[in-house]
């Protein structure tokens, strides 16, 4: 920053003995305000200068748009893609990306696509966030038919039109609205049969976690006290701290989330906070 404002410039060095000190230096620069935010300006300031540099040209400049931080992405979340995946021709991707894509169906969480895909999950992370980042992916958590939802408000004014082929828009958003606390998904399925209704429950959910129609209910284990019984999972005791959730313990340990159910209800001293 110089003066209130800020420069982006790239420094251009022409070696020639017919010029003074046999170079020809140049700087071209933008100057925008202090506050601006330059980054997307780089590439446009450095083709420019090193376009300069010929006798004559015609240059095509575009500012490209500058993508916010990638979200925040853990072993225990879904990737969905946004379009058909086989939309993408397979050179798109880098050798990694092709691995792994056969393993994201929308339901598979990271941890499980990596071990499917045999590469390690800081790479399927890494590839998640960048594709979240050119809108080809989102992310949702993962979910058993143990899992309540809860429906968020104005889910009527959202609701999407259902071909009359399909499951019909009552009984969409009745199954939605039902969705309240203390019920779990299997509850629904029991209460509503689902398939006979042409509805499959596993992607209206992922449709609404998507499209913010609902929200997970998420479980926190929190153990209030200390005791010497035996465990067959002698490490997961230090992750009921209050801060973990199911999915991420589940991810962590291995188990599944019925394991860990049965472990917290033989306990007594755990309690579980929803939110």
């Amino acid at each position: 920053n110089v003066l209130g404002y800020k420069i982006t410039g790239y420094p251009v060095r022409i070696d020639n003995t017919k010029y003074a000190r046999n170079a020809y230096y140049f700087n071209l620069c933008f100057v925008c305000d202090s506050w601006a935010r330059t980054v997307q300006y780089e590439p446009v300031v450095k083709k420019l200068s090193e376009y300069l540099v010929k006798d004559t040209t015609t240059m095509h400049l575009k500012v490209i748009k500058v993508a916010g931080d990638p979200p925040l992405i853990e072993d225990h979340h879904v990737p969905i893609f946004l379009m058909d995946q086989f939309s993408y021709n397979d050179q798109q991707w880098d050798l990694t990306t092709q691995q792994v894509i056969p393993f994201i169906n929308g339901f598979n969480h990271v941890a499980k696509i990596a071990a499917e895909a045999n590469v390690e999950n800081n790479l399927v992370l890494w590839d998640s966030k960048t594709d979240s980042n050119f809108s080809i992916l989102k992310h949702i958590c993962c979910y058993t038919r143990a899992e309540e939802f809860d429906r968020k408000k104005g889910t009527s004014k959202r609701m999407f039109g259902v071909r009359e082929t399909l499951a019909s828009f009552r009984d969409v958003f009745v199954f939605y609205c039902n969705m309240t606390h203390g019920t779990t998904l299997r509850d629904l399925c029991a209460r509503f049969n689902p398939h006979f209704i042409h509805i499959d429950e596993r992607k209206l959910v992922q449709f609404g976690l998507l499209h913010k129609l609902i929200r997970r209910i998420h479980k926190f284990p929190v153990c209030v006290g200390s005791s010497t019984r035996s465990s067959p999972l002698p490490f997961l005791h230090q992750t009921f701290n209050g801060q973990s959730s199911y999915d991420e313990i589940c991810c962590k340990m291995g188990i599944s989330s019925r394991q860990l159910a049965e472990q917290i209800d033989d306990d007594p001293r755990i309690l579980v906070i929803r939110k």
